[in-house]
């Protein structure tokens, strides 16, 4: 079986969490054999040695067993119990291998042990899953706890150890709505399945242990228990504050849950403390400062989630970060009171109010929101705080850039049935006209060069059509999958310069415009999938191997069941792109890949996209502008990756060419 690359990291991660105190709060075993058994030369009988060493601690301890799998994994023909591999072991021999099923059962029947928790991140990791009738007519008589969470299908693969990765996040993270215990239950499960794309995550339980003392708990939820407050304050405001806090009184410590009505009781004795020996006074008006921050960081958020009630959800919050201009980093669990407390704390420099970056991202929200008219409960807002002209200066800047972003130009190639066009058609959208409009323009030349100027004539002839001072940023590139594979629009001189750079250039399949029958079926689909991938919390793209490009059948196979309809990424460059291409884009709505040249691997290709994923596709534009700077030279950066991206704003541009108007939008006045 081939190398798992981040087999370790995972490994080591699942450790480190389930061994934390505060967290996990298993015990730590040393020795030949211990909690953390990681290594090329594994056999069997470690497995099954360390096994036994744990079983019989859990059994002296009266405790509950914790085990995790981690790596690969294989079923034998015709049957569906998984074998969990080791160093010497063969698909083709379960002799070689351990047999998960009856490791658990062995686990579980131990007179003492309180329960058993199972973490099975393999391939076919369902098959994990132990027969019931074997614990029932155990040594026990089946009075016995057991619970397993698998990463995958019995009949399908795991990829990237996602499983283990999403675990991790969410026992560090905290489990949203679960208690101040996470059990792996129905919550957990529902909470891991919306993390991993691509794979089956499943759940077995088995509990006739009517005496058993405890719950069969997997960690203590690092967030705080529904009703017992604790979401005033974010992970910045805590950091800030407990900075301060220390520097103006060492080993002073703030409560473990940060209130509302703890932040009114430390700000009230910050204000009023004497100035005591050893306590410094400059870091106790530091301490009174962040506190007021905070507290006006609380009242915005009650005051904007009663002013946005109807309509403030994650996508409009995302939209109106974005809009702001905060970071992807300005995101957080608490997304609302998250992005208010890093607008007041982090954007905002050190000579301006605490309160000029909360007015653009409380001006954004106004904008979006479908209301004709500026809540007067923001303006009142604004004049309390002394951002009346920040506020309104916010409002003017941002309706102009929203205005801006609406506008683009549409250059589609779709008569390059073989090679380079003839003549590229062009649409003007956000212009306020009624209807987007269509202009063709002849190519000198059918080859690169010819389009190049196409393009730039068609960029002349917008602009000609805009008034002063409106700018067109905004151009939207679509090309048959041939040219995908190999050109890059953005790098095409026009003019003087490259259509990069100073145009925010988004590449699209032009086969989304094709007249046919099975457009509409297809687009909707792709609006299917990204609507779920909005409500995804983790980064939704599924990514493909060359081992899974090398078996077309199966490969085609997937896509036409859907495996494939979300964000795809390619983890190498294949030597077929176009092919690869061609049997991808009816199916998923985005695709990535790196470019030739690219100078870094899978992980940290997966690492960049995850980074960036909250800025795409309007990212790749300044990304390819640092790429040029750095003269091709920039080590793991995104400017190496290439992107064919279809989201809502071009599947409505193509929603005319779904009821097969043949021509041009524009034809249809």
């Amino acid at each position: 079986m081939g190398e798992l690359a981040r087999l370790e990291e995972a490994a080591h991660g699942l450790h480190a969490v389930l061994t934390d105190p505060a967290l996990g709060a298993c015990a730590v075993r040393t020795g030949d054999h211990p909690s953390l058994l990681v290594g090329a030369e594994l056999t069997p009988e470690d497995v099954r040695t360390a096994l036994r060493e744990a079983v019989c601690r859990a059994r002296d301890d009266n405790a509950v067993l914790v085990v995790a799998l981690l790596g690969h994994g294989f079923t034998a023909p015709q049957q569906t119990d998984l074998y969990y591999m080791v160093a010497e072991s063969e698909t083709g021999s379960i002799g070689s291998a351990v047999p998960v099923g009856q490791l658990l059962t062995t686990a579980v029947d131990e007179p003492g042990v309180e329960g058993v928790i199972a973490l099975v991140d393999t391939c076919h990791a369902a098959g994990a899953v132990p027969d019931a009738r074997g614990i029932a007519g155990g040594m026990r008589a089946g009075r016995a706890r057991l619970s397993v969470l698998t990463a995958a299908a019995a009949d399908q693969a795991a990829r990237d150890m996602r499983l283990t990765f999403a675990l991790v996040d969410v026992l560090r993270d905290g489990l949203t709505g679960a208690g101040p215990l996470v059990y792996p239950d129905a919550r957990l499960t529902e909470e891991l399945r919306g993390r991993v794309v691509g794979q089956v995550v499943g759940r077995f339980e088995y509990d006739s242990d009517p005496y058993a003392a405890d719950g069969l708990w997997l960690a203590r939820n690092a967030l705080p228990a529904p009703g017992a407050g604790g979401g005033a304050v974010g992970a910045a405001g805590r950091a800030d504050l407990e900075e301060a806090v220390t520097l103006w009184r060492a080993g002073t410590r703030l409560p473990a849950r940060l209130t509302r009505s703890a932040l009114d009781e430390l700000h009230t004795f910050a204000r009023l403390a004497d100035v005591t020996e050893g306590a410094d006074p400059l870091w106790q008006d530091r301490v009174t400062d962040v506190l007021a921050t905070l507290l006006g960081c609380c009242d915005l958020v009650a005051l904007l989630n009663t002013v946005f009630a109807e309509v403030l959800n994650s996508g409009l919050l995302r939209t109106a970060r974005q809009l702001a201009g905060l970071p992807p980093s300005a995101e957080g669990p608490d997304l609302l009171r998250d992005l208010v407390e890093y607008a007041a704390l982090r954007a905002t420099k050190v000579d301006e109010s605490p309160w000029k970056a909360p007015a653009r991202l409380v001006a954004a929200l106004a904008l979006l929101a479908p209301r004709g008219e500026v809540d007067a409960r923001l303006r009142e807002w604004a004049r309390r705080h002394g951002v009346v002209t920040e506020f309104n200066d916010a409002l003017t800047e941002l309706a102009r850039r929203r205005e801006q972003g609406e506008l683009r130009l549409v250059v589609s190639l779709a008569g390059a049935l073989t090679d380079w066009p003839d003549e590229v058609d062009a649409w003007l959208v956000g212009s306020g006209e009624p209807l987007p409009v269509h202009e063709r323009f002849r190519c000198e030349s059918a080859d690169q060069r010819g389009v190049g100027l196409a393009i730039g004539t068609a960029l002349n002839w917008a602009r000609r059509r805009l008034p002063a001072p409106e700018q067109l940023v905004n151009v939207d590139v679509a090309a048959p999958a041939h040219l995908l594979a190999s050109w890059q629009p953005e790098e095409d001189r026009v003019g003087r310069r490259r259509l990069g750079v100073n145009h925010t250039v988004v590449v699209r399949w032009s086969g989304r415009m094709d007249p046919m029958e099975e457009n509409a079926e297809m687009n909707d689909a792709a609006r299917k999938a990204l609507r779920d991938m909005a409500a995804c919390a983790s980064v939704p793209v599924e990514w493909i191997g060359a081992s899974v490009l090398r078996d077309r059948p199966r490969f085609e196979q997937d896509l036409e069941t859907g495996r494939y309809d979300t964000a795809v990424g390619l983890d190498h460059h294949p030597d077929a792109l176009q092919d690869v291409l061609e049997q991808l884009l009816p199916y998923a709505p985005i695709i990535l890949w790196p470019r030739p040249d690219a100078r870094f691997d899978d992980v940290r290709l997966r690492a960049q996209v995850e980074h960036h994923w909250r800025s795409l596709p309007a990212g790749f534009a300044e990304a390819y502008r640092t790429r040029w700077a750095a003269d091709h030279t920039c080590r793991s950066c995104l400017g190496d990756l290439r992107a064919v991206w279809h989201d809502e704003v071009w599947l409505e541009f193509c929603r005319p060419f779904e009821q097969r108007v043949v021509a041009g939008p524009e034809e249809e006045q």
